[in-house]
């Protein structure tokens, strides 16, 4: 008895305690994929009947065949292999054999009307569907006694469909161009003798060239799980080549996609995206992951978005996914335990491609996460851009797919509850109305527009010289804003990014040579007290008018007063996501700013844009500057007792320097930076050309001249950081001083003297 205690013992160590430590099992992805085959099976007739009464010969992609009849031929196929149920080859192949019957149930003109049908209709017509026709056929080819005749049948469709994508020309590293070198690989080689083959072969290569360890060119989390799924079948099933993982890139989009999963166990929407969307496709890419690095990290993350939606497994089961789910099974190592990832807040994972911030204090469900996207369309893939530029209808957003979000808050959560949230992708084609959701005033980030807002005067002000000081209507914020959505170009830059003790913080700079200025917006985590504190600043780069606004958007406002929102999101669409935290949004700084709300439709729902604004003149290097304090909370938590824990710091040197105070719990957190990193720069021959007295600000009882501060002081003791400074002071004392040393080589040819360098960051705690 206690032999068989400790071994059982031993198998609990081995396997882990819950399902979460040893992953998502073999069996139940075979459990959901086989019932999803099933199902499909016994519901072919009525699909069949549906499809039939709803052929739309105006549908915009033209012939339409069923998709279920493939995905479920491929599932059945791959079943097969896993399973070794000789019914399920059969099935698979009744399902191949008479696919270009559909054909004959669209009028028999129907070719003539569109003229990529001029050497008639091509049995598999959709770039999605294709791949799996292939994965299918290549199963059955191999275990499942074909006649000539099938074979013949089965070998005509795959033709004529290849040389229907050869007529579409998509390129590039992106979704699209990836599945039709799927599709053109996986038929070159299972057609060898064919005299298209190769032809087929070089088109297959020429295109997925551009994806093979290259960097994608889309920013958008549904499109990334179509490009990452096709590239791995490309290379898995079509090429046979899995060189591909030991691509530095390849390895990079494994990391990448980990650190941006959030606590509800999925990659968060931006750019062209819903919320959840992609995240089936995801989870065969991180098994391959897994299994090809021996990475448990990736096994957990693919966990992640299995047990989010399919434990417990839901009565009814989709086609596609009981697909991808055998793609999972088939590319999974069982023996890799899960692994939960560790550590908090981090760049994702660069300033050149991937351009991401998260936040985070954690990975568990309840961990506080936010998303901070400031990726621009870059400088890599110019060609592949411009083709499509050039070539589809795309002018709301990014080649490709991506928004206008630059400097923009895709993401926040805390305790389950999501308090803010990205716009959604469109809700018309090529994109709604106004540019919906595309363009930058859909999102939670500064907008700046051309010219000079016309706000009118409310009674009693003194702008116009009305009698009376009458009212006198002027424009509203979004009347202002809104234009076509078209995307203008923009190039953004990490200034900084820190993980202290107590803060993170990440600086970055949006540059509009355009409109003539820059934006830098840097976040601050108070990690104590799960806030953030936002400053906006913009910096005129010619002489003109501006309007500048901030933007953050909810679906409801359950209190509000002077400076302060108390939000709340219930649903995304038809998702119901209410959770017990709400999110007060806290505007600060008030003078000469304007603030509002409007409704716009934004996420297929009705939302409120709340805004700080102004409209004015600028100089060569005249600043503008916004401060905005998100605090989540309970629901039961009184938010004007939270807004009376914030001050200004009374600052002279206000807008190119800014500082708030927040007292909590008995202690003062302080957090001071620069708006203006060139205020202290003295000239040109010197260097360093800073000294300490150039570039000193005062926050309150400090004085430094870094460009961050971060203080956390209690009754008796003083933590602080210092960034790139020289020398901090608290009232008459210094905490810190950086030696002069000798300062030569310089420029007018005068003699070497003493310099001073700043420190990258100084951090100590000392006694009050």
């Amino acid at each position: 008895m206690k032999a068989v205690t400790l071994a059982f013992l031993s198998l609990i160590i081995l396997c882990g305690t819950s399902r979460g430590n040893a992953g998502v099992s073999k069996e139940e992805y075979l459990s959901y994929s086989t019932a999803a085959a099933e199902q499909g099976w016994s519901n072919l007739a009525a699909e069949h009947e549906r499809w039939r009464k709803s052929i739309d010969v105006e549908y915009v992609f033209g012939y339409n065949p069923p998709a279920n009849d493939i995905y479920l031929a491929a599932l059945y196929a791959n079943l097969y292999e896993l399973k070794g149920v000789r019914e399920y080859l059969q099935r698979a192949k009744s399902l191949l054999l008479p696919y270009a019957e559909y054909k004959k149930a669209y009028p028999a003109d129907f070719a003539r009307t569109r003229p990529e049908y001029a050497r008639g209709l091509p049995a598999v017509p959709n770039i999605f569907t294709f791949p799996k026709y292939l994965r299918a056929y290549d199963i059955v080819k191999r275990h499942g006694n074909l006649s000539a005749e099938e074979k013949r049948t089965i070998e005509q469709n795959i033709a004529e469909s290849a040389d229907f994508v050869i007529d579409f020309q998509e390129w590039g590293p992106m979704n699209r161009a990836m599945l039709r070198a799927e599709c053109l690989a996986y038929a070159a080689r299972l057609l060898p003798d064919h005299p298209r083959s190769g032809t087929w072969a070089m088109m297959a290569a020429s295109i997925a060239d551009d994806s093979w360890g290259q960097w994608e060119i889309e920013d958008a989390t549904g499109y990334h799980g179509i490009w990452l799924y096709s590239l791995l079948g490309y290379a898995s099933d079509a090429r046979g080549d899995e060189s591909l993982y030991s691509t530095p890139v390849m390895h990079y989009y494994f990391d990448y996609f980990l650190a941006l999963i959030c606590p509800a166990g999925i990659i968060p929407d931006f750019g062209d995206a819903n919320w959840g969307g992609g995240w089936d496709r995801m989870v065969p890419f991180f098994e391959k992951g897994a299994s090809v690095y021996r990475d448990g990290r990736l096994r957990w993350a693919a966990e992640q978005a299995f047990r989010k939606y399919l434990d417990p497994q839901p009565e009814r089961k989709n086609i596609f996914l009981g697909l991808i789910l055998t793609d999972a099974a088939r590319w999974a190592n069982f023996d890799i335990p899960s692994r939960q990832p560790e550590g908090g807040s981090q760049q994702v994972l660069e300033d050149v491609v991937g351009k991401k911030v998260v936040f985070r204090n954690g990975w568990a469900g309840e961990s506080t996460y936010m998303l901070y996207n400031y990726r621009d369309e870059g400088d890599g893939g110019w060609l592949p851009r411009e083709n499509l530029r050039n070539s589809i209808p795309v002018e709301e957003e990014k080649m490709h797919h991506g928004h206008s979000d630059e400097n923009s808050i895709a993401l926040l959560m805390k305790n389950g509850s999501i308090l803010l949230h990205d716009g959604g992708y469109r809700d018309f084609m090529p994109s709604g109305p106004y540019g919906a959701f595309r363009a930058d005033y859909f999102h939670n980030r500064l907008a700046v527009r051309d010219g000079k807002i016309a706000l009118g005067q409310k009674k009693g002000e003194y702008r116009f010289a009305s009698p009376g000081r009458a009212a006198v209507e002027g424009q509203t914020m979004l009347d202002f804003f809104r234009n076509s959505g078209a995307y203008r170009q923009v190039r953004t830059q990490k200034i900084d990014f820190l993980t202290l003790d107590h803060y993170d913080m990440s600086r970055t700079r949006i540059i509009d040579d355009h409109l003539g200025y820059e934006a830098d917006r840097i976040v601050n985590y108070v990690k104590e007290l799960d806030w953030f504190v936002v400053f906006d600043v913009v910096r005129y780069t010619k002489p003109g008018y501006l309007t500048m606004a901030n933007f953050w958007h909810t679906q409801r406002i359950d209190r509000s007063g002077p400076g302060w929102y108390d939000t709340a999101y219930d649903s995304l669409r038809a998702e119901k996501i209410k959770g017990g935290e709400r999110l007060l949004i806290h505007f600060p700084v008030r003078a000469q700013l304007q603030e509002g709300v409007e409704v716009q439709s934004r996420y297929w729902q009705e939302e409120k844009a709340i805004y700080q604004l102004i409209g004015r003149h600028g100089y060569l290097n005249d600043l503008q500057a916004f401060v905005t304090v998100l605090i989540p909370h309970g629901e039961k938590t009184d938010p004007e007792s939270l807004i009376r824990s914030v001050r200004m710091l009374d600052m002279k040197e206000y807008p190119a320097a800014v500082g708030v105070e927040i007292t909590s719990g008995g202690r003062s957190y302080i957090i001071g930076a620069k708006l203006d990193l060139q205020k202290e720069l003295v000239q040109d021959w010197v260097r360093p050309m800073y000294t300490y007295e150039s570039g000193k600000v005062a926050y309150g009882d400090y004085e430094t001249d870094g460009y961050n501060l971060f203080v956390v002081q209690d009754s008796a003791t003083i933590d602080y950081t210092m960034v790139g400074g020289v020398a901090i002071r608290y009232k008459d004392k210094t905490l810190h001083e950086q030696m002069p040393t000798l300062s030569g080589l310089r420029f007018d040819g005068s003699p070497d003297g003493a310099g001073t360098n700043k420190v990258r960051y100084w951090h100590e705690r000392v006694a009050r």
